[in-house]
């Protein structure tokens, strides 16, 4: 059944196994207010934002854009995902986003990652050191809790290194807002297992591929003796919901061919087949389905275009999800 809960719906199967289901926001000014309140209202768990490194197109800073709808609403979780390490020193960084959990009253997720190497020559011609991004990560975010948890922190790392640095705002929680990892890599998804609280897998991963992903999250939380239910799983969905295929899948290849066509990473051509979920709410609820069963926790789901029209149709896809268990 489809059951209310502080900050979201979650839909339950009747055996234990819960999903949350979250919205990506529209990268527009005039559209952000209306889409979150909207949002909220429809009993989505959280509103994500993105961080972008390099913008080709007009994009809004998503920790801003956080702050912005966490006066805007008032019970929706809000995260970001993901932040990429480095790019930000985690001392500045840490007191943005304790800002951000005490202006939202502790309704803040972190998403963090290393970023993709295409990315540094760009960062490194703007004097941001792009030098052993792993290392940056795992410290950063031992020097973020640390200035969340202590009254003066100090802290002895290979990359920063400093003593009794007082920072406020504490966060409103006091272990601070959870972190989650974006990784695709075994040796990535082993260490966001080692050192977060979760794991979010990427919009453009195929739901295969993230299934392989997900087999070494899971096997690395029993290797470490970790408690499968206390380290959450989400995965960013793609979503178009029409009266027909053709007509969502139309749409999808038309903006996946401007937003990825000169990505490195990601190949445009084919995409929407790939990594996407389109069609009737009857047919997105079935390939969502594999991802419910396998036991993700929080689906992101991001609509391409017409953002507050296909925010008014995605529940139609959890109450189908609803009638297929």
């Amino acid at each position: 059944m489809l059951l209310p809960i502080k900050g979201g719906l979650v839909l339950d199967d009747g055996q234990h196994k819960k999903a949350r289901f979250s919205v990506g926001v529209p990268n527009s000014p005039d559209a952000l207010a209306t889409f979150a309140r909207r949002a909220e209202r429809l009993g989505f768990s959280g509103l994500w934002t993105q961080d972008t490194l390099s913008a080709q197109s007009f994009s809004l800073d998503g920790l801003h854009v956080l702050s912005f709808m966490a006066a805007a609403t008032e019970r929706i979780g809000l995260g970001i995902s993901v932040l990429y390490s480095g790019r930000r020193n985690p001392a500045v960084q840490a007191r943005e986003l304790a800002t951000i959990d005490q202006l939202s009253g502790g309704r803040l997720t972190v998403g963090l990652g290393v970023g993709n190497d295409y990315h540094r020559e760009t960062l490194e011609s703007l004097g941001i050191p792009v030098d052993r991004p792993v290392r940056r990560l795992v410290e950063g975010i031992d020097v973020m809790r640390a200035l969340w948890r202590e009254d003066a922190a100090s802290y002895r790392g290979e990359i920063y290194s400093f003593s009794d640095v007082r920072s406020q705002p504490k966060p409103a929680r006091p272990a601070g807002p959870p972190i989650w990892i974006g990784a695709r890599s075994a040796p990535a998804l082993r260490r966001a297992v080692r050192i977060a609280d979760g794991w979010t897998g990427a919009g453009p991963v195929s739901t295969q591929d993230f299934l392989e992903q997900l087999a070494v999250v899971r096997e690395a939380l029993d290797e470490q003796g970790r408690d499968r239910s206390g380290f959450t799983v989400s995965k960013g969905v793609y979503l178009a919901v029409e009266d027909d295929v053709p007509t969502a899948r139309e749409r999808l290849v038309q903006t996946f061919d401007r937003a990825f066509a000169a990505n490195p990473v990601y190949d445009a051509a084919g995409m929407a087949d790939r990594v996407a979920v389109f069609g009737p709410p009857e047919h997105c609820a079935e390939q969502l389905r594999v991802l419910v069963d396998a036991g993700v926790d929080e689906l992101i789901l991001h609509a391409r275009y017409d953002e507050l029209a296909q925010l008014e149709r995605f529940p139609e896809v959890v109450a189908a999800l609803e009638r297929s268990r």
